[in-house]
């Protein structure tokens, strides 16, 4: 598999009997042992092929494929029912208090989860958590290339069933893992997936810490989005004090930059920004962007229910008292994760043209991608200026700096203006 289409999910070397695929520095999938040549890496990669029709048909005949949302059976606005943990997620720590029951339930005995890396606390990693404090510590949303799917050798060598939280292109790979390795895949009790309009590769990171004036050797934690909702980037120091590296305010100025200086080449590839195929979907939910009874719903989730276990595990999770459902008609699905999927789909189709204008191989959708229009190409403007500056790291360094400035707060007002009321026309 080209290393321009891996999506670094992981999933190779989790499905490799052998155990002979690890990763190098950058986390694209190296082999480290001897080869039996039984087929499962390439077989399960979503990199390069995913027949996404055929896969969405097997989880349900309603599919409508013309729908940018996928299937969805209902919609929800939730949060956890613990304070304590619907403040520790990023938005109502869902995914955590589901993962929570589940496990007290004994309907799962672990799941997959990404976390902090005690080593490197600004980069992260793919664990199978077992325990309820293993669970929490991996609470809140991570924006680092992370290959989680190789924890899934370690559900190979246990008994039981086991929850997986996953990207849409690790979902894609776990839908095909059924067709390649069922025993394996039968051990995966359900599949929580995350919308996802791109993540950031490691040295993301990296750099973010030097532009701050942060050494790395000082930092204790680094938290993703702490600190309230809807979030910011903060660092824990070794001495005890905590450096919010951006108004949180602005965090979706911050954010939708960085994305656009580190987003790895094969996530603006990708057309599913929901996890169209997973069990249950999650995304934030924005209060503030509703003027009825929902306007007063901050810091909870929304919640995409796809199939009929993720159904019987919300209506038990909230009989159980351990969710807080409030249904969410089609008709007020939030707009702002609509424009997501669409402008991610948009980017694809405009990135995807440009390589094939190059010679450069592309992902095998198995449907039609739509030709960029020119209101597309339009949209995708700042778009384009920013894949000029990112290949400069002197030129990433000083948009850097401007992102963790008092600059920032009248550069979100403008864009909030003028960038997202253009957005959402």
């Amino acid at each position: 598999i080209s290393q321009q289409l891996c999506t670094r999910c992981g999933i190779c070397a989790g499905v490799c009997p052998a155990k002979a695929i690890e990763f190098d520095q950058q986390n694209f999938p190296v082999l480290s042992g001897r080869c039996t040549s039984c087929g499962f890496c390439g077989e399960c990669c979503p990199g390069a092929d995913v027949n996404l029709p055929a896969l969405a048909q097997e989880l349900s005949d309603k599919e409508d494929t013309r729908s940018p949302l996928g299937h969805i059976e209902s919609a929800y606005v939730a949060h956890a029912a613990d304070t304590q943990t619907r403040r520790a997620g990023t938005s109502g720590g869902l995914i955590t208090a589901l993962l929570l029951f589940l496990l007290s339930a004994g309907q799962i005995d672990g799941a997959i989860v990404v976390e902090a890396d005690p080593e490197r606390q600004h980069l992260t990693r793919g664990i199978l958590a077992t325990s309820p404090a293993a669970i929490s510590n991996a609470a809140q949303s991570k924006y680092c290339v992370t290959p989680s799917m190789a924890a899934l050798r370690d559900i190979r060598i246990r008994k039981g069933r086991f929850a997986v939280a996953a990207l849409p292109c690790q979902v894609h790979g776990l839908r095909k893992l059924a067709h390649v390795d069922p025993k394996l895949s039968g051990k995966i009790a359900v599949i929580l997936g995350l919308c996802c309009s791109c993540t950031m590769s490691g040295e993301a990171w990296q750099e973010a810490l030097r532009a701050a004036g942060i050494q790395r050797e000082d930092v204790a934690s680094f938290e993703f989005r702490g600190g309230g909702w809807p979030g910011g980037m903060f660092v824990r120091k070794k001495d005890g004090t905590t450096v919010p590296l951006h108004p949180n305010e602005a965090y979706g100025t911050v954010v939708n930059a960085m994305f656009r200086l580190f987003g790895p080449e094969r996530c603006r590839l990708c057309v599913d920004g929901t996890s169209a195929l997973a069990d249950l979907s999650f995304g934030d939910f924005w209060a503030f962007d509703y003027a009825d009874e929902f306007s007063r719903m901050e810091r909870c989730t929304q919640v995409f229910q796809r199939t009929a276990k993720g159904r019987d595990i919300l209506q038990s999770a909230e009989q159980a008292g351990a969710v807080v459902l409030y249904s969410l008609p089609a008709a007020k699905i939030s707009a702002r994760t609509l424009a997501m999927i669409r402008g991610k789909r948009s980017r694809a189709a405009i990135q995807m043209a440009k390589r094939r204008q190059l010679g450069l191989p592309n992902p095998d959708y198995h449907a039609a991608i739509q030709e960029p229009g020119l209101n597309d190409r339009l949209k995708n403007l700042p778009a384009d200026l920013f894949d000029l500056l990112r290949k400069n790291a002197a030129l990433r360094s000083g948009i850097l700096k401007i992102l963790f400035s008092p600059l920032i707060t009248p550069l979100h007002k403008l864009r909030m203006r003028v960038f997202v009321r253009h957005h959402n026309r």
